[in-house]
């Protein structure tokens, strides 16, 4: 007895060979031309078989199989289909002998390609954004994080006419982002960790009520403006900032291009924190759109939890820096973490802004 799997398999397959025959003889209705595309679109094998049947037909018919040719352009623009075979014909009639069939298997695999590259980037595109939203439903979860930042590299453009621009124009320098730690709570908390030139710690952060700044050199300065110390955070200029991650994320879906890697197992597999295969999801900005030009994400398959982020000639005041983000650990910090009494002797002077 023939189960019914095989039997379903089994007409498949008669029905896809009559819909190829039709649409080679230039005689598939719209209604057959749109099940074939749904067909190819469902399956990578009924697609390569199409292809592999014209260009079949393209090697042995006289007239190059003209007519599955156009019908095949058709089906990938979603066009109306062209039955009249006369007018294929006409095209093709200056081309004579072997010079036509290689014209004809050149056009039938370069459509083929093409029809293949276009349903699997469509794929593509579509499993990267589901994966994208993936990671931005974990991110939204409430969960204390904290980063450590490595500047790979920082480039200071030059203006039109003037030399290399001085990144400081008379302020003090800010203390180098090189090795700084960023803690992060929901998506207006935050502490960042810097060392001076001295060694010495310069944090600023925000509770969500007020921002401050705690400097190892003067008094602690609390403004009740939550973005004051917030621009001392690369990615605030263009909607990307790194102490929310979450909108980041959401904005990789309007301004970016996004697309998946393979998953890619960890080589240390006696690692402690070994929580199994990781894999790269990189965003290149859109032309006309602001912020960084290259974003790169490596998050656990299984949990969808970001590991590290990469951001290619990030905005940072008038530099560009490759910056990378590391997860160091997940948990919660305390009630008053985020206060900046926590961060500070008890008997320093606090002035506050408005």
């Amino acid at each position: 007895m023939i189960s019914s799997e095989h039997s379903s398999e089994q007409y498949s397959s008669e029905r896809l060979g009559l819909l190829v025959s039709q649409l080679i003889d230039g005689q598939i209705s719209t209604e057959d031309a749109n099940e074939l595309n749904r067909l190819m679109k469902a399956d990578v094998r009924s697609l390569e078989h199409v292809v592999d049947q014209m260009l079949l037909d393209s090697l042995l018919s006289d007239d190059l199989g003209g007519d599955s040719l156009t019908a095949l352009v058709d089906l990938v623009t979603d066009g109306p289909v062209v039955s009249d075979k006369a007018r294929v014909r006409n095209f093709v009639s200056g081309t004579a002998g072997w010079f036509g069939v290689t014209v004809a298997t050149a056009c039938s695999l370069f459509l083929g390609t093409l029809l293949l590259w276009y349903l699997l980037g469509q794929a593509t595109a579509s499993a990267a954004v589901t994966e994208l939203n993936r990671i931005i439903a974990v991110t939204a979860k409430p969960c204390d994080h904290t980063y450590q930042l490595t500047v790979e590299e920082a480039i200071l453009p030059q203006r039109r006419g003037e030399g290399e621009m001085a990144p400081d124009r008379g302020r003090p320098p800010k203390p180098p982002m090189d090795g700084a730690v960023l803690h992060v709570r929901g998506g207006d908390q935050f502490v960042l960790v810097r060392m001076t030139q001295d060694g010495l710690p310069f944090v600023t952060g925000c509770n969500g009520q007020a921002s401050w700044a705690v400097r190892p050199d003067g008094p602690v300065r609390v403004s009740s403006d939550l973005s004051r110390f917030s621009r001392d955070v690369p990615g605030h200029e263009h909607s990307m900032p790194l102490i929310n991650i979450q909108d980041g994320l959401e904005r990789l879906r309007e301004a970016y291009e996004v697309q998946l890697l393979p998953v890619e197992e960890q080589e240390d597999k006696s690692s402690l924190d070994d929580d199994g295969p990781s894999r790269l999801l990189v965003a290149v900005k859109k032309r006309s759109y602001r912020g960084p030009k290259r974003v790169e994400i490596t998050y656990l398959v299984q949990s969808g939890l970001i590991r590290q982020m990469r951001f290619v000639e990030m905005p940072y005041g008038p530099q560009r820096l490759t910056l990378r983000m590391t997860l160091v650990e997940g948990q919660q910090l305390g009630e008053t973490f985020f206060d900046h009494e926590s961060h500070h002797a008890a008997d320093q002077i606090i002035e506050f802004e408005e």
